[in-house]
């Protein structure tokens, strides 16, 4: 999956779950067929830019699934730490970069877009604390002895608070889905589960064969994203006609996720 659908696994199914831009709870909502939304996707992270930010428009739910890039829109991002503010050049098809922000651990980051004469907004604190990967390897599934995972290992620091994102690149192809995790319940742990996915062929994964160069990036989120991400998949696996609608800490009534995070990546050759 390219960069520009990274999070949005299943937008299919999103397009049959309109979400609210409260934070504060999950709501569910009937389907109007003629809503059409925007959809926000942006993120800084402490890897090197340019950063993007894509914005597109979601359809009627008698059309089909694909989503139109919207080439219209004015994207801003405010470091808001630094006092630094830098307008985004448009690349075509709904996709805004950076030219010169750097994402800094601890920076607060604002990111605004105006379509239609109407403003989204959102800000995010990037996490201080750094967590890297220790360790990556990859291992049969216990399901299925023909399905290989990866399994990155690295360990949660004490104190409660800390949120992290998964993802995963399989000879330079995006995975489809993000893992994420809380320390809620697992203060101080080590982790190294295996990072499940799709093995089937209509989802359109790539499978993991030996010889294959693997990647694997760990995230530091923030709560407010972990969230979405969290009733992101919670809603992809429901099979309802009114499923729970992700949150999203864009305000305004956009679709999507602003994300300021740490980052850290390791990558290995598989041998099985």
């Amino acid at each position: 999956m390219n960069s520009r659908k990274s999070i949005f696994l299943g937008m299919s199914i999103l397009l049959v779950t309109l979400f609210c831009s409260s934070c504060e709870k999950v709501v569910d909502i009937k389907l109007d067929s003629s809503a059409v939304q925007i959809v926000i996707e942006g993120e800084v992270s402490t890897a090197k830019g340019p950063y993007a930010v894509t914005v597109s428009e979601s359809k009627n739910v008698e059309e089909n699934n694909s989503f139109t890039g919207r080439t219209d829109a004015i994207v801003v991002i405010n470091d808001l730490t630094a006092g630094i503010s830098e307008r985004l050049s448009s690349t075509g098809f709904g996709k805004y970069i950076t030219s010169f922000l750097v994402g800094k651990p601890g920076h607060t980051y604002q990111m605004i877009v105006t379509v239609d004469n109407k403003v989204y907004m959102s800000t995010v604190n990037m996490p201080v604390k750094e967590v890297k990967i220790e360790g990556l390897y990859v291992e049969s599934s216990s399901f299925d002895s023909e399905d290989i995972f990866m399994v990155p290992v690295f360990t949660d620091p004490e104190g409660k608070g800390n949120y992290y994102r998964l993802r995963q690149w399989i000879n330079n192809t995006l995975v489809k889905g993000s893992f994420v995790r809380s320390d809620e319940a697992t203060d101080g742990r080590r982790y190294n589960a295996e990072l499940y996915y799709s093995t089937d062929a209509k989802d359109g994964n790539p499978l993991i064969q030996n010889g294959d160069s693997l990647t694997v990036e760990l995230q530091c989120i923030q709560k407010e994203v972990y969230d979405f991400y969290r009733t992101l998949n919670a809603t992809i696996a429901q099979d309802v006609s009114t499923p729970s609608n992700p949150l999203t800490n864009i305000s305004g009534g956009a679709l999507g996720v602003f994300n300021a995070c740490r980052s850290h990546k390791m990558s290995f050759i598989a041998k099985f």
